[in-house]
């Protein structure tokens, strides 16, 4: 007898907490859910922090996500360039989300990540924001070749390719990893190790861009769309 009245106060207790927990968590704030690639969802909630969910892998598409999504993607880049590009360099995802809590830094154009999905990849971000006409005033003095307002996302998104190992860097994430390390502890010297090899890599991606951008000039010609 005093051991179910012990299991039936345990439960009660139990239930009373779970119940506490949860107006304390509806009170902070409705949880969030965010996206990390086709397969992993991050979910936060107040107080308890952040835990990724993995969905099961469908064999079909959404047409309402498909559909959004190209609405939201084709203003910055066409379909079939994105796609083109996507399946020869192994590019998981394209996206104008930002960082994890949804926001740009500023002067902060694009960025490219490695993907976390099962197949691997990258994922590339292009910032939605962009003022593209001061943007490719800018990008054009920097690289002395002209880039016209409407050609700045295809841009970002060739330059961004330019840092994957099919887009030949071998060396972008290494890079990534050791400049986090580093820090404030390395030496002078280090840094600026560090800092010359950015500025190599950057010019390398500035420079596939370009290529790739010529490319996709020629062939938009070709078929009468500039």
């Amino acid at each position: 007898m005093e051991i179910k009245t012990s299991l039936v106060l345990s439960f009660s207790i139990g239930t009373v907490f779970g119940m506490f927990v949860l107006i304390i968590i509806l009170r902070l704030g409705q949880f969030k859910v965010e996206r990390l690639d086709e397969k992993t969802l991050l979910i936060k909630l107040p107080l308890l922090g952040k835990f990724e969910v993995f969905e099961r892998e469908y064999k079909g598409i959404f047409i309402r996500g498909l559909k959004d999504s190209l609405l939201n993607l084709q203003r910055f880049i066409d379909l079939q360039t994105m796609l083109r590009y996507a399946s020869r360099y192994n590019i998981n995802y394209v996206g104008i989300e930002g960082n994890l809590d949804g926001r740009w830094e500023e002067r902060k154009l694009a960025f490219c990540t490695l993907s976390k999905g099962h197949k691997g990849g990258y994922n590339i971000y292009l910032n939605p924001t962009l003022d593209c006409k001061n943007v490719s005033a800018h990008l054009s003095k920097q690289l002395n070749i002209e880039i016209r307002p409407e050609e700045v996302y295809p841009f970002l998104f060739f330059h961004e390719i330019g840092h994957t190992i099919g887009g030949g860097e071998n060396n972008y994430f290494i890079a990534l990893v050791n400049h986090s390390l580093s820090g404030g502890r390395r030496a002078a010297r280090r840094r600026r190790a560090l800092k010359n090899l950015y500025l190599e890599l950057e010019k390398y991606a500035d420079e596939f861009a370009i290529e790739e951008l010529l490319k996709w000039r020629l062939q938009r010609v070709s078929v009468g769309l500039s």
